[in-house]
């Protein structure tokens, strides 16, 4: 019997073929012609195809697309029967030289298949891996190159006024035809924005801002975010009511007046966008200008600018303090404490807020405060930082363990062949949702981490300092301080300029008054410049704004 040659038995192969959707026509790209170029190469190098797969419109950076995974299916069921896949050219099979290792090329070894191309000679020689890696590494870099093109291409349609993004909250998108079109016969469309009309969502918005701009600095930003609370301003993506950071970020979009200033794109110019805004331009620069201020007391609410009000009181008629911002002679507010009693007199905010941290200066907490304060907070801090460490290695386990199980069920999809495609999409998406949910549960645990590590670090600095305390802390935080020390009010002489009380908290004591009668370290009396030694009692009442 005549034997045959190795040589004369056709190996088997599997065509792939892609395009994306710019490349259908293009550059002799098309699945036509890739076809009819694999096809020749067969013909020429005695290779039959006994199979052919194709993706139609999908990148070539990463190996999830449905025809190059049926591919590699296939070669895991014929393994031994299958000897190459042949491609037009390499970066028709990836663009991306770990992609290509890690989720192509390992599999095609795996299961004895080697790669052929029409265009670059690859096979196992080393010059055919070399040339393989070579042909790789440019076709990425080709890749590279593209997507700073696809950069240039989006900085030019931002300079020409169309939107790009998602809608920000308060507008939606509408296409716009520009009257050009696409290879595949389609009309090209740009985005413009419109106002989100539904709730009246723009209208809100828009109310937002005029009224923060027309309050001329009588307005804090948080004001002006619990109007938006007010008005019910929800994000639509969740329904929940605007948070602060995206209420702030909203406050510095030129968009809701019509200009894109995209830091990426435009580098941060102004430009007209292709719609009018919600609001007009100098509504948003006179937001910009409040909220840019060096002068913070014109961004302040009234409750901000008076910390102390609920805390002074009069040494005159022992009533509380109040806190107003009246016209000076300039037309300025000149922010001040005052008392209702006739003739009891008013101090201005700066100088009543110096002479309380004077005060302040000359007290400090007790040794033993010290001791049993840092000793409490650094023991609840540990415990909290330890529950955070256990949380974020118990998150970090568990996110690693859902990669593991993607891994294996790629594994178990594309080399066991033990389940299907449908399968393999159903527990990947799963897999991927749980593993999103726990990196973002870490990612706050270790933000908190950080949070209460640096917290620790300044209350263990700054304890024996109650006047840096008062200074740094938000007006909430100073309220409770206030209370902590003067648990019955701290006594003030306006028209003196003095203050003074004997009702300091035994938690702290005084520090600069030990040379004067009475006034050792475990006084509670503090004595700055002008205090005067009284026990006020309460008289005339004066009601708080």
């Amino acid at each position: 019997m005549e034997q045959i040659s190795e040589d004369t038995v056709a190996k088997k192969a599997y065509g792939y073929t892609r395009v994306s959707t710019e490349e259908q026509v293009k550059d002799g790209n098309s699945l036509n012609n890739q076809r009819e170029a694999i096809e020749k190469y067969a013909e020429a190098h005695n290779i039959e195809i006994v199979g052919w797969f194709t993706d139609e419109g999908v990148s070539a950076k990463t190996a999830h697309r449905p025809g190059l995974e049926s591919m590699l299916e296939a070669c895991r069921e014929n393994k031994g029967e299958v000897e190459h896949v042949v491609v037009y050219n390499i970066s028709r099979i990836s663009r991306n030289i770990s992609s290509f290792y890690k989720e192509i090329g390992s599999l095609l070894a795996h299961d004895g298949i080697t790669l052929r191309s029409t265009m670059e000679p690859v096979d196992e020689s080393p010059m055919g891996k070399l040339m393989l890696n070579i042909s790789l590494a440019f076709h990425q870099f080709d890749n590279d190159v593209k997507g700073e093109t696809s950069h240039d291409n989006m900085v030019g349609v931002a300079r020409n006024g169309w939107w790009q993004t998602q809608a920000p909250i308060g507008f939606i998108i509408e296409k716009v035809p520009i009257g050009e079109y696409k290879n595949d016969g389609h009309e090209r469309t740009r985005s413009i924005l419109k106002p989100d009309l539904k709730d009246g969502l723009s209208e809100k918005i828009a109310t937002v801002f005029i009224e923060f701009a027309n309050a001329n600095g009588g307005m804090s930003e948080a004001d002006a975010w619990r109007l938006a609370h007010k008005l019910e301003i929800r994000m639509p993506s969740t329904g929940e009511l605007i948070s602060f950071s995206s209420f702030d970020r909203m406050l510095r979009r030129p968009v809701y007046a019509g200009y894109n200033n995209s830091e990426k794109l435009l580098g941060g110019e102004m430009v007209k966008l292709r719609f009018e805004g919600i609001i007009p331009l100098a509504v948003f620069n006179k937001v910009q200008t409040l909220l840019d201020s060096d002068k913070r007391e014109l961004t302040r609410s009234p409750d901000d600018l008076y910390p102390l009000k609920d805390t002074l009181i009069c040494a005159k008629c022992g009533g509380h303090i109040l806190g107003s911002a009246p016209l000076g002679g300039s037309g300025k507010k000149s922010p001040r404490y005052h008392c209702r009693g006739r003739g009891h007199g008013s101090m201005g905010i700066v100088e009543a807020h110096e002479l309380f941290v004077k005060l302040l200066e000359q007290i400090a907490p007790t040794e033993g405060t010290i001791k049993l304060f840092k000793e409490i907070v650094r023991r609840t801090a540990a415990k909290k930082l330890g529950d955070a460490n256990d949380e974020i290695k118990q998150l970090t386990k568990q996110e690693e363990k859902l990669s593991d199980q993607i891994a294996a069920t790629l594994h178990s999809f594309l080399v066991e062949k033990s389940i299907s495609k449908d399968e393999k999409k159903f527990f990947v998406e799963r897999l991927e949702a749980q593993r999103s949910e726990i990196r973002k549960q870490r990612e706050e645990c270790e933000r908190i981490q950080q949070l209460n590590e640096s917290t620790i670090t300044y209350v263990c600095n700054f304890i024996d300092k109650p006047a840096k305390l008062w200074k740094d802390a938000d007006l909430e935080s100073k309220r409770a301080f206030q209370q902590i020390l003067f648990p019955n009010g701290l006594h003030i002489d306006l028209k003196e300029k003095s203050c003074g009380t004997e009702d300091l908290s035994p938690l702290y004591s005084v520090i600069s008054n030990k040379n004067e009668p009475g006034g050792g370290s475990d006084s509670p009396m503090v004595t700055p410049v002008r205090v005067e030694r009284t026990t006020f009692s309460l008289g005339r009442n004066c009601s708080i704004h």
